[in-house]
């Protein structure tokens, strides 16, 4: 999506984003433009890395979001126990 692709980026640098970071994925958010992308590494601090992915933000994925970390809890928990034993 254009809201995160570097030339916007570099044309618009205080345009308000927000990023999430997720082990080694950073979530870029535009509210203003409905739009995500998913970009490799410690991006924030990373101006030259482009989006492996961008798109709209859809109906129904805060709730997939929410599934996939309730998932990702159940896994954390699972190696906490099997670390204590």
């Amino acid at each position: 999506m254009s809201a995160h692709n570097l030339k916007t980026k570099r044309a618009h640098p205080n345009a308000p984003r927000e990023h999430f970071e997720v082990a080694h994925v950073t979530f870029e958010l535009s509210r203003k433009a409905g739009t995500f992308a998913l970009v490799a590494g410690q991006a924030v601090h990373a101006n030259n890395r482009s989006p492996m992915f961008s798109g709209f933000v859809e109906q129904g994925m805060g709730t997939q979001l929410r599934r996939l970390a309730h998932a990702i809890d159940e896994m954390e928990a699972e190696q906490q126990k099997r670390a204590r034993k």
